[in-house]
């Protein structure tokens, strides 16, 4: 934490009663990181887009809208709330990591509850890890230090959001979280609305130190505003912007007047106003964009702006656990919207599955060589916009698998013409059978001098030095068979080891197999 964070912290009991009593009640919708949030009365929100409106404020503080800008970026904050009694709380999200397949805190196994606990108590950095009884629940952790001399807590409440983690936290300077704390933290936790999908993140713009440009606008809800008015009517639960086609259109007007909402010509839906004038209408957005949504009766009608952004239809990979695989096919499972199709494109591979009405897919992937593929997968659902994602999968040879594959490739090749011109073979493969002699190394690897031809009984001649891998478990005088890879090089073996007694310059091969293993006795 720095100065400014607990200058903040201590000024703010003081500085942000009268402007968080100014605060009028305001929904925030963060389509991105998958959460709305509704003010309360006398509370005050900061977020990325809205820190200029309160440049009086913030300069009371002693700092920038910059600065508090630049920490957002930096820290992941998405909003803070600073409620009108005291404290400052910071709600900010991030990837989940080894949780990304947790869609909800409310459908966690209490096992896999445990494990996301065990991961904070294991961690040291907590004096304390529990769960609290909120709903949704959460992992709370306090943790603290000394600053100047004066002790400065973290109290946090943890949890989960389909792949997400997010976190709330409250800094309380000079004394240890109170009972008052904790209800701060639940009173911000009721108030988040967690949605059912999450957008398409837009990029933040960092700020420079120099001239700082206006952050990227990030659409926020609010009410939306009206275009035009006449007539005896009074319109409420319009968003200014919303990613769900289905709003409910509410107010009072005169008693029994029929209701009529619609875009351009286009009539949306009807209602006949209540003796009391009060009438509500779930009326389908036609289209993206920004439109103009007109109320009316035969004597009064309010246009109002409204912005429909469609959601990005979910897709998240969950299996394979591990994308590194043996065999020729490996099933690739994920979660998207209920009953989307799923297509996948890659080497060889192009087809698609539809998700079940949980959303789950599982689709069959064949690659026939080993190495890496990365295969694309898109998902497009009803009143959604396509998602896109990757996989990169790796399948690796069985011994079986790669020593059958190597013999379709190798050659067969003497000993006197490898000697003769090693060169030749470079990178070329080949195999024999022979015995261990002796170790060297070879580059930080170990390398054996094997000898290939058994002249007569006990006794091997020819020799090979072959580069290991430290994994054949190799000991002098073991006899085996050596599939190789030429390097193209040589190094000196002792005149012990030849047919004419006389030292000579052996060639060189990488072992990329070692089988048959007969022990030295």
């Amino acid at each position: 934490m720095n100065k400014r964070a607990i200058a903040l912290l201590l000024c703010a009991a003081m500085l942000l009663g009268a402007a968080a009593a100014l605060a009028q009640e305001t929904t925030y919708v963060f389509p991105y990181e998958g959460f709305r949030y509704t003010q309360r009365e006398g509370e005050t929100v900061l977020t990325q887009t809205n820190l200029r409106e309160h440049e009086a404020l913030i300069a009371s503080l002693g700092t920038t809208s910059e600065a508090i800008l630049a920490s957002y970026v930096a820290s992941g904050i998405v909003m803070e709330v600073i409620p009108q009694d005291g404290g400052q709380i910071a709600v900010s999200v991030t990837d989940a990591g080894a949780f990304a397949d947790v869609q909800a805190m409310s459908g966690i196994t209490d096992e896999r509850l445990a494990a996301f606990k065990a991961q904070f108590e294991e961690s040291g950095l907590y004096e304390s890890v529990e769960l609290t009884q909120t709903e949704p629940v959460c992992v709370r952790m306090i943790s603290s230090a000394m600053y100047a001399s004066m002790p400065v807590y973290s109290l946090r409440y943890t949890m989960l959001h389909l792949g997400r983690l997010y976190v709330i936290a409250q800094t309380i300077v000079g004394r240890a979280p109170e009972a008052a704390d904790d209800a701060r933290m639940a009173d911000v936790l009721s108030g988040m609305k967690l949605l059912s999908t999450v957008s398409d993140p837009t990029p933040v713009p960092t700020p420079a130190p120099t001239a700082t440009p206006e952050p990227t606008p990030v659409p926020t809800p609010g009410v939306a505003e009206v275009l035009a008015d006449e007539g005896v009517m009074e319109v409420s639960g319009v968003p200014a912007y919303t990613n769900d086609p289905v709003i409910t259109v509410s107010g009072v007007t005169d008693a029994s007047a029929e209701v009529r909402v619609a875009v351009d010509d286009k009539t949306l839906g009807k209602a006949t106003a209540k003796k009391d004038g009060t009438f509500s209408v779930k009326v389908t957005l036609p289209e993206e964009g920004d439109l103009v949504l007109a109320v009316m009766t035969d004597t009064a009608e309010t246009m109002l702006a409204v912005q429909y952004e469609m959601p990005t239809a979910r897709l998240a990979i969950t299996g394979p656990e591990n994308t590194t695989f043996t065999g020729d096919n490996v099933m690739v499972r994920g979660r998207t919207e209920p009953e989307a199709t799923v297509y996948i494109e890659g080497k060889g591979m192009s087809t698609n599955v539809k998700a079940n009405k949980n959303g789950d897919f599982s689709i069959r992937v064949f690659i026939e060589s080993e190495g890496s593929q990365t295969f694309s997968l898109r998902a497009k659902a009803k009143g959604c916009r396509e998602n896109r994602t990757e996989i990169t999968l790796t399948r690796v040879f069985t011994q079986r698998e790669g020593i059958a594959n190597f013999r379709k490739k190798m050659q067969s090749v003497s000993y006197e013409n490898l000697a003769k011109a090693p060169e030749k073979y470079a990178g070329k493969g080949f195999l024999f059978r022979g015995r261990v002699e002796a170790f060297t190394d070879f580059d930080g690897r170990p390398c054996a001098l094997v000898c290939v031809d058994n002249v007569s009984v006990g006794e091997w001649r020819d020799p090979i030095w072959v580069v290991l891998t430290g994994e054949e478990e190799l000991d002098v005088g073991d006899v085996a068979t050596f599939y190789l890879n030429g390097e193209g090089l040589t190094l000196p073996a002792d005149g012990q080891y030849t047919k004419s007694g006389e030292e000579t310059e052996a060639p060189v091969a990488e072992a990329k197999y070692v089988t048959e293993i007969s022990k030295a006795k």
